[in-house]
């Protein structure tokens, strides 16, 4: 047996350094291999060493916001080299030395930088990522949050007899952060928050990858019409900045009618940059009425799940309203497969009731739900691609 475990740990070492690329390296074989690399590690690692992961597996979210806040990553950003001793990186950074030496520990450990020598350290990619402003620090911020509000999930299990929440004003988040407010109403005074969030929900909206829903849903059939250019051809409800219709347009400048999207005014004052010609930009809140009436495609993704059914039906029965005969419904959403979800999308469930008393559904519960709305689904259109999450375009009419 240590023979055949020599053997095995000799040829991963080769493979290891016979890889290409992280970069050359196709998507749905690089998510294989890491289903692969899970599943050895669940063969080979011993029930202490799993449970010693989970108690201690946090520690790198803080130890990376930490550094943050320190200025850790913009001191070594603003370097010719990438490396500093602890000494050099103390006078550029908040706090004193010896907090810096221990979370740089935790940060080396992590990969995400390496010491070279006593209290010397030398950048590695990773490290460059979360300079201040970039897209990633925003994903830490946000998720830090989520933290706080994971912390005190026990206490509001225990406190309800273990009842799934299904009350969006009464969450985890709402116990965490002693407010009575819904955490999209928190966010609007809370902007370096909002901005991490509208941050996350632009990096999510790009499929790892690379494939969007009008990559594989044949919209120039579909979605075609005889109306004049002045009839809207698709409104974005929920779109953030802009990101994923800006996508849209920009892959098919030929578009002549008129797109739309839609967000609450705090999301849309956080557009910092002009969207493309021919994309109008509307403050709106989904659960008032739709002032865009008979457009030819509504369309929401990753929207309805922050929300439990009783507000996901409302703010459907809007768009339901709004609609003309021949008005079609694309909700582009995360799908829970029936059984063995994997780990990011059921942590993604857990997020989602967490912060909201929401849930991330399977196929049968989203048609459910849109059955509930008044609507049919006429299909359900997948891009093929399975890597850290199922997503589906449900393609649905008024009934």
């Amino acid at each position: 047996m240590a023979d055949n475990v020599a053997t095995l740990t000799s040829a991963i070492n080769t493979a290891v350094a016979n890889l290409a690329g992280k970069d050359e390296i196709p998507e749905a074989a690089r998510y294989q291999l890491l289903e692969a690399i899970d599943k050895l590690r669940v063969a080979v690692e011993p029930p202490l060493l799993t449970i010693r992961n989970f108690c201690f597996g946090h520690h790198s979210l803080v130890a990376i916001r930490v550094a943050m806040g320190m200025g850790i990553f913009d001191a070594f950003a603003s370097t010719k080299n990438g490396e500093m001793t602890a000494d050099a990186l103390n006078e550029k950074t908040k706090g004193d030395k010896g907090l810096l030496v221990r979370i740089m520990r935790v940060l080396c450990a992590n990969h995400i930088f390496e010491e070279t020598e006593v209290e010397k350290y030398h950048q590695l990619p990773l490290a460059i990522m979360f300079a201040t402003d970039s897209p990633p620090s925003e994903v830490i911020k946000h998720f830090h949050s989520d933290m706080k509000a994971s912390v005190h999930s026990y206490d509001y299990f225990e406190a309800r007899g273990y009842q799934n929440p299904e009350d969006a004003y009464d969450t985890t988040f709402q116990l965490a952060f002693g407010t009575k407010e819904h955490y999209f109403e928190w966010l609007q005074h809370n902007p370096e928050e909002l901005h991490a969030f509208n941050t996350v929900m632009e990096i999510g909206n790009r499929s790892l990858e690379g494939v969007q829903w009008y990559d594989y849903y044949p919209w120039q059939e579909k979605l075609a019409t005889t109306s004049g250019t002045d009839r809207v051809l698709l409104v974005d409800i929920g779109g953030g900045k802009g990101h994923d219709i800006s996508g849209f347009k920009r892959k098919y400048p030929e578009i002549k009618h008129q797109l739309i999207v839609q967000d609450l005014p705090k999301v849309i004052e956080d557009i910092r940059e002009p969207l493309i010609e021919g994309i109008k930009v509307i403050g709106y809140n989904m659960f008032d009425p739709q002032p865009i009436k008979g457009a030819k495609a509504y369309y929401m993704r990753t929207v309805l799940h922050d929300w439990p059914d009783k507000q996901a039906l409302q703010a459907l029965s809007r768009v339901h309203d709004a609609m003309a005969t021949d008005s079609v419904l694309l909700i582009n959403e995360n799908v829970l497969p029936e059984i063995n979800a994997p780990g990011f999308s059921s942590s993604m469930d857990i997020i989602m009731m967490e912060l909201y008393g929401s849930l991330e559904r399977t196929e049968r519960q989203w048609l459910a739900l849109l059955e509930k709305a008044q609507f049919r689904v006429v299909k359900i259109w997948r891009s093929g691609f399975q890597g850290t999450g199922s997503n589906a375009l449900f393609e649905a009419v008024p009934v």
